[in-house]
Parts: C-alpha cells; structure tokens; sequence
C-alpha cells in the first residue's frame, strides 16, 4: 500500500511505519488517499525503508498475536512457542508470513521496477521524525499539505501508541524483552541461518541505496 496525493506516493508496508502513515495522513487530509492500485501510483515515489532484522523481529512478535495469547502469560510461553514454530520451518511460521515476511511484501518484492525508476527515493523509517525529511516531500510536491500546518500535530500523533519506545511504559517494556527474544534466536539458533541470510542480503541492498543519488537523508 501507499498514501499519496496525485503527484507523490509515500510507502506504507507492514512494520515500516504505515499505521501511523495512513492514520494521520489520510484521515487528516482530502488529496491524501491510501491505496495499493498500481495504475494511479504518481510519478515520484518515497520508500520508507527499516533496519531488516528490526523490522523481522518485531514482525514475528506481531504475528504470534495470532496465537491469541494473552499479554501476561505471552512472556512466559513464547520462547516455548518459536521453539516449536522453528521445529516446523517447512509449513506455514511465524517466522516466514505476514508481518514476519522475508521480502514478498511491500517494496522488497518489486525492488528492481523501483530502482530502475527515475523518480524512486529510499529513507530510513527514521527520517519520518525528521522535519528536513517532510521539507523536502513538500519541495518535490507542491500539493503536499503545508508543513508548518501539520508538523507539531504529526510529532505528537507519532509519538502515541504506534511511536517510539517509552522507557516508561510496561506494555512497550514487555514488547521489547519480547523481541529480544526473537533477536537472540536469530542471531543464534542454526535453524534460522536462511532466514538471517536472506535479511542479511535485503540489508544489503538497501544500504546500497544509502550511497545513491537516491537516498533522502
């Protein structure tokens, strides 16, 4: 999916920052729409791109929300659950679908159209906080709302439930060991090795894109 306006398309994927993307742009504003049409994708179009075993990790604790486990007892019972999910790697995992996917959704799985594309341009998830980064989507769109009208709105919106981590706030806390849970399987366990070569070379090649022309901030 995407948000844009007639002349500019912003990506929303799974775990790249879409929620708040949709949410506060499209809600808030009447010539920005989300849409996932191939045939009304303007002429310039911004990747929102995230670290790959970020976005994994926290994909994979999003996907055993699946499981319907209530959040007190989660802790205690997830390592037990990938346990099993990684005994089980040929069917249908956690580890491999949905938000948890290796590159078949959202901009991994048609990377080479999008780089070939003259007015394609990557950025780090980061950039969305940064008001230099919405500067320069409203210096190459000149129908995107005016920033000054907006920013300090965005700034708090994205700092709400689907913002940055709150060293304060338990249910953020608890994600967190969460998906070091996650991360230190994946950095360790030889069961998830082809997973981690595939995020190691999705990494790759957005890193390359950091020393392009193509790169925003």
């Amino acid at each position: 999916n995407v948000i844009q306006t007639k002349n500019l398309a912003i990506t929303a994927a799974p775990k790249t920052a879409s929620t708040n993307l949709v949410e506060f742009f499209v809600d808030r504003f009447d010539n920005i729409i989300e849409t996932n049409n191939p045939n009304k994708i303007p002429n310039i179009i911004i990747v929102i791109t995230r670290n790959e075993r970020d976005r994994w990790c926290s994909g994979v604790i999003q996907e055993l929300n699946e499981f319907a486990i209530e959040h007190e007892s989660k802790h205690s019972r997830v390592s037990s659950i990938l346990e099993l999910e990684a005994n089980s790697l040929g069917q249908k995992s956690v580890f491999t679908n949905g938000h948890a996917h290796l590159g078949t959704i959202g901009y991994l799985s048609c990377i080479t159209e999008l780089a070939l594309r003259d007015n394609t341009f990557f950025t780090d998830i980061s950039s969305l906080s940064k008001k230099e980064f919405w500067a320069k989507i409203c210096e190459l769109d000149n129908t995107w709302p005016n920033l000054n009208e907006w920013w300090d709105d965005w700034n708090d919106f994205r700092n709400g439930d689907h913002g940055p981590p709150d060293p304060e706030d338990q249910v953020q806390i608890k994600r967190k060991e969460l998906v070091s849970i996650v991360e230190d399987m994946l950095n360790n366990d030889t069961r998830l090795d082809f997973i981690s070569a595939i995020l190691d070379d999705n990494q790759e090649t957005i890193d390359y894109f950091k020393e392009t022309d193509k790169w925003i901030l």
